[in-house]
């Protein structure tokens, strides 16, 4: 984490933005936040919305596309984007469970761009038990967020973004709503095809929980960096993810696993990689470590914690899909539409 802060810190002087500075101390700031535990309310947001970003392992906070989804994991990738866009996504999951989203973005000028978002997870009918087993009836469950995002181009290679949610669940009777910040930076540089990205992802709390009792939401402070190789139709990726999470309590460990320090360094990492066989088209491959390490049965991976992908972009239309293998027995498709209008 120090690592990412310090190459910011030494890419731009400081006089040169004071809202620089601003963005980097609170990010930093959230550094000092320890660990939480595993449970914590309105879990559906870590479920990925953006196809390119899932299939390329997931958490991927620098990829500098003018992609109306990215940005959900890093509001300062919004300044990526065109004038206006909208764009639909949508996630098959469990059985009777329906995952779904949309995304509006404009701009107020060359360097400021606002969005808005929606996510939806609706997870079906079920039934309704009293305390001894009886079946009193059947009841639906549902998550929503809301989002708001504004991204500013804080100099010609650095980007500043932040969005504010609004998030509901309701079980039945009960309803528990949140407010969350997402805090983002970029850099980036196309001549080097570098870029560089920072983000601090559900800070906030609930303000009504079910039956009183308050959880956190689920807090993640993720950073990444993207490179292009000069003259190759070939982009790399590798993310970090949970890096205020160092204790082995966060993880999940088989009783034969090595739980050292190099073990759980690795649970925080994605790599992934885009070729581009023309201008119009995409194809990723991405992994995973901890999903490949804690979602493998008795020893066997096969393809768990895997991700490939494939985008084109023809025009106003854009159209992103992934395949991610996320345990041994269970996967799932995203598919994102984008509309340049």
């Amino acid at each position: 984490m120090t690592i990412f802060c310090t190459f910011f810190v030494h890419l731009f002087p400081m006089k040169k933005s004071r809202l620089t500075v601003a963005l980097i101390s609170i990010l930093i700031g959230v550094n000092s936040v320890r660990a939480q535990s595993l449970e914590s309310s309105f879990e559906f947001l870590r479920l990925p919305v953006s196809a390119h970003s899932s299939s390329l392992g997931g958490h991927a906070v620098s990829v500098y596309d003018p992609d109306p989804v990215l940005f959900i994991s890093n509001p300062a990738l919004l300044s990526a984007t065109g004038n206006r866009y909208l764009g639909l996504n949508t996630m098959t999951w469990f059985a009777g469970t329906t995952v779904a989203g949309a995304q509006y973005i404009s701009s107020f000028d060359d360097r400021s761009h606002y969005a808005f978002n929606a996510r939806y997870v609706n997870y079906g009918k079920m039934k309704e038990t009293s305390a001894d087993g009886t079946v009193t009836g059947r009841f639906s469950a549902k998550d929503i967020a809301l989002g708001v995002t504004w991204s500013y181009l804080l100099t010609d290679n650095l980007s500043g973004g932040a969005t504010a949610h609004i998030i509901s669940s309701r079980y039945g009777s009960m309803t528990s709503v949140a407010i969350g910040i997402d805090l983002g930076l970029l850099w980036f540089s196309d001549d080097r095809g570098l870029s560089v990205g920072l983000a601090a992802t559900s800070l906030g709390g609930q303000i009504k929980a079910f039956e009183n009792t308050f959880q956190k939401l689920p807090f993640d402070l993720g950073a990444g960096i993207t490179w292009a190789p000069e003259h190759a139709p070939l982009r790399f990726t590798l993310s970090m993810d949970n890096l205020t999470r160092w204790s082995r309590r966060d993880f999940y460990f088989d009783d034969d696993d090595d739980k050292g320090f190099g073990e759980i360094l690795r649970r925080h990492i994605s790599i992934g990689a885009d070729i581009y066989p023309t201008e119009h088209l995409y194809i990723a491959l991405g992994c995973n470590l901890r999903k490949r390490a804690e979602m493998s049965v008795n020893g066997s991976r096969g393809f768990t914690g895997m991700t490939i992908g494939t985008g084109l972009r023809l025009g106003r239309v854009m159209f992103d899909i992934s395949y991610g293998k996320y345990q041994v027995s269970e996967s799932s498709l995203i598919c994102n539409f984008g509309f340049n209008i």
